[in-house]
């Protein structure tokens, strides 16, 4: 498990010139195929909801529009507030003309009258944005979701289904979404589920290290448990959130499936390529999977994704004085996303060690098809892709390799909220100028977005090799305090760079900082009161001051045990037409 990566990973050795351009022509036609069949497996409704989201990601205003409306008005709880809020949301954005004729006229009639009619207004507005997310997000309740994972049952689709929701904030929120993700777990019609770590402990704390890991590692312990106690077990994967969290989600996974009750069960972990520090913990992981195996222990799964908080990293870099930890383009981006999986392809854990490859991406995807044919591990590999986004690719896909694994969120009927925050988060990674879904509606071979694609595609498979895999954050305060001070002054003020806790060096100077104060022997500091020392008397185990008889111009304050008084305002006399006895600071 080690410590932070920092050197280059040695790359996996590099197929030859040859060999590696069959390679790429093979998947290049795969590509090709899958676009094709996906075509074909479109149904007329899907067919026209997939011209509606092309037309409105190739729009900045309708993108604008959708953002505003799901971020900022469906978010409202209460109907006038919303109302208001829809009307300055058009009035400002306009009606795009992305937008069909139905719609443009819906739109404009209902921010007229959504300040008239909040209500009516609120719940047409719900309705519609439900009815065009019912294929993204699918609704918790049964019947609609048990009919949903038996049609894909039936498919030979595999439903990875995602409780939605955000960071918990306290542990009893933590406690409410543990226990939903257990009752999806019990569901005989449930065999995947996906969890994050912020969703099972609240606050967690990057500082306090290994505290963190073994209470992340004893909220998934009774998780494994009640997933291995299903016939056939449920197969339980831990997402990734932002960079701060990768160490000690890794760590707190192989912590908790080294136990030995453990040790029969499968489960899986998801490793984001946007994070030159995914390859150190792919590498740790690939080389412990091997070693589980090797103890008897049943497979894991690394779940590879492109990371989808990019937004939420770069505020917090700027914000924290920080370089981005995420890569700064997309070309680095696909090129480390393959590069992290000729790591898992390559890794001596053989049988130990399985591959989720998740993307729309139909070139990453055949191309991950063809290195692991080549590698004889395509038995290893699942093809993963996110439930209402692409369903004709999904099923040409499924139909060609016999299996595929479909992120599935699902949220209550009662929880717009959480729903609105992954369709956000899912409207801003698609329509990104260089997104591959943002083509694919409309991308067929011989157009130019299919050949913008594929030379996307052949680049970042040549520069896998040479894509940069130190991690970009490598901020160390214990070598910087050893320097001495570097403090400027010819130049424009700065603030200090905040300390980036999840980083293992600066843990352990924080810490080595802690020790030292609480070896040393405390120093003697002086009490002031009112401009003069008490330090007589420091010993003892403490007593409440009674104030001295006398007047006293000192200003009062209720403390001790006459803070339980109700004093009167002033002005007022006491009940005993006496002024109160209150404490002087002369008492001290």
């Amino acid at each position: 498990m080690g410590g932070e990566h920092r050197g280059r990973e040695a790359s996996p050795a590099p197929v030859s010139g040859d060999g590696e351009a069959g390679l790429v022509a093979e998947a290049v036609a795969l590509a090709t195929s899958l676009l094709a069949e996906g075509r074909d497996h479109r149904s007329r409704s899907q067919r026209r909801r997939a011209e509606r989201l092309a037309l409105l990601l190739d729009d900045p205003a309708g993108v604008v529009l959708a953002l505003a409306l799901t971020d900022e008005v469906i978010r409202i709880e209460e109907p006038g507030r919303a109302a208001r809020r829809f009307a300055d949301v058009v009035g400002r954005t306009g009606v795009p003309s992305s937008l069909g004729p139905l719609d443009r006229v819906l739109l404009r009639a209902g921010a007229s009258l959504a300040p008239r009619v909040p209500r009516l207004a609120g719940s047409l507005l719900v309705r519609r944005v439900r009815r065009e997310a019912r294929d993204v997000v699918l609704p918790a309740e049964d019947p609609a979701f048990a009919r949903h994972l038996a049609r894909r049952r039936a498919q030979g689709i595999v439903s990875n289904v995602n409780v939605l929701g955000e960071a918990v904030l306290g542990e009893q929120e933590a406690g409410r979404r543990f226990r939903a993700v257990l009752d999806r777990m019990r569901r005989p019609d449930v065999s995947y589920v996906s969890v994050k770590a912020s969703a099972l402990c609240s606050q967690l704390n990057v500082l306090a290290f290994d505290d963190e890991v073994a209470r992340v590692a004893a909220r998934l312990r009774p998780l494994y448990q009640a997933a291995q106690a299903q016939v056939p077990p449920v197969f339980v994967n831990l997402d990734m959130e932002e960079h701060r969290d990768l160490r000690l989600t890794v760590a707190a996974f192989q912590r908790a499936l080294d136990e030995p009750a453990l040790l029969g069960l499968s489960a899986g972990i998801v490793l984001q390529a946007y994070l030159p520090d995914s390859h150190g913990a792919a590498a740790r992981l690939a080389e412990w999977a091997g070693e589980r195996r090797a103890r008897g222990g049943a497979p894991v799964k690394v779940r590879l994704v492109k990371g989808a908080n990019l937004a939420m990293e770069r505020v917090e870099a700027e914000v924290r004085g920080w370089p981005q930890a995420p890569y700064t383009s997309k070309a680095e981006v696909d090129a480390s996303y393959k590069r992290l999986l000729d790591v898992l392809l390559e890794a001596g854990a053989g049988e130990g060690l399985r591959i989720g490859v998740a993307s729309h991406n139909l070139f990453d995807v055949a191309w991950a098809v063809v290195r692991a044919r080549a590698r004889g591990a395509l038995g290893r590999l699942d093809v993963e892709m996110l439930e209402g986004m692409a369903e004709g690719q999904a099923q040409a896909v499924a139909a060609a390799l016999g299996r595929l694994v479909l992120y599935t969120p699902v949220a209550r009927a009662d929880d717009m909220t959480s729903a609105i925050a992954y369709l956000v988060r899912r409207l801003d990674e698609n329509s990104a100028p260089e997104n591959f879904l943002r083509d694919l509606f409309r991308l067929a071979p011989g157009t130019e977005a299919f050949r913008r694609q594929q030379q996307r595609f052949e680049a970042s498979v040549a520069d896998r090799h040479a894509v940069d895999t130190r991690p970009r954050h490598g901020q160390d305060r214990a070598a910087e305090e050893a320097g001495g001070p570097t403090l400027a002054t010819d130049g424009p003020f700065a603030n200090e760079i905040d300390t980036d806790l999840s980083l293992e060096a600066n843990g352990a100077w924080v810490r080595g900082h802690l020790a030292a104060f609480a070896a040393a022997d405390p120093a003697e500091v002086a009490l002031q009161v009112a401009g003069r020392d008490r330090t007589p008397n420091l010993a003892g185990t403490g007593a409440t001051p009674r104030p001295k008889a006398g007047p006293s111009t000192a200003t009062p304050w209720p403390t001790g045990p006459w803070s339980r008084r109700r004093w009167p305002r002033p002005g007022r006399r006491s009940p005993a037409g006496r002024p109160p006895r209150r404490p002087s600071a002369a008492a001290f």
